[in-house]
């Protein structure tokens, strides 16, 4: 709220600097309590602020916040907060691309004022006062720094997940080189008593076929069976039957 009735005071929405005069325990409160996607809001400055106005309004805040100057307990966090946001802004790369956002903002804002005027315009219900527009303008800076951050966080949670997909994988690996190698050493140092037991398999094996080893084996008796020398071909014929 403090930002926006600042706002719409001013005469020149795009003025570089949108706050002169700062005061230690509302800047305390307000970056304390506040979540900044925007560093251009951190310092109170406008779009079209050169490294000039950057540099000015960051010595304000030294000034200020500076946790050898503030002994407030905040002013270490809130201090931090305004040093990234500086650091940002004097990066001339980094600096272009939250001024393109904001530049997107600004057409969205006036696009969307302009279809709201038409329509009231055809109900016969006044246009938007405008000096509203500084804060449909931050509401809609907010709202893309916002949507930003939001796929920011999301990839990052996805890059974490591949990395950690990717970890557990090298790990696994690791495991089964790890175990392969331990089973080649087992195979090698049980190597020499394999050896043997199939020798000494493989000479069990050729003795059981030797003259000398069947010496103990005899073939079964053999018990002739008596048999008649003719079959009786009539049902008396049983008596006469001749044994050989």
């Amino acid at each position: 709220m403090q930002q926006q009735e600042i706002n719409h005071a001013l005469k020149n929405p795009f003025q570089p600097i949108l706050k002169k005069v700062l005061k230690v325990d509302e800047e305390l409160e307000r970056l304390s309590s506040e979540t900044f996607y925007n560093p251009f809001d951190v310092l109170y400055l406008g779009m079209e602020a050169t490294d000039e106005d950057i540099k000015k309004m960051f010595n304000s805040f030294s000034k200020l916040l500076h946790p050898d100057k503030c002994q407030d307990p905040r002013a270490k966090d809130c201090w931090q907060i305004v040093d990234q946001a500086y650091k940002t802004l004097m990066e001339s790369e980094k600096r272009k691309v939250y001024i393109r956002i904001m530049r997107e903002a600004r057409e969205k804002t006036e696009f969307e004022r302009l279809r709201e005027n038409k329509r009231r315009e055809k109900t016969g219900v006044a246009p938007l006062p405008p000096d509203t527009f500084e804060s449909d303008f931050q509401k809609q800076c907010k709202n893309l720094f916002s949507e930003i951050e939001d796929r920011k966080q999301h990839l990052m949670r996805l890059e974490s997940s591949q990395k950690r997909y990717k970890l557990d994988e090298y790990e696994r690996r690791k495991m089964l080189e790890q175990y392969k190698v331990l089973t080649e050493e087992e195979w090698e140092k049980t190597r020499d008593d394999r050896v043997n037991k199939w020798r000494e398999f493989n000479n069990k094996k050729t003795a059981i076929g030797t003259k000398q080893s069947n010496k103990g084996i005899r073939p079964p008796t053999e018990n002739i069976e008596a048999r008649p020398s003719e079959m009786p071909t009539k049902k008396g014929d049983f008596k006469n039957i001749k044994l050989d």
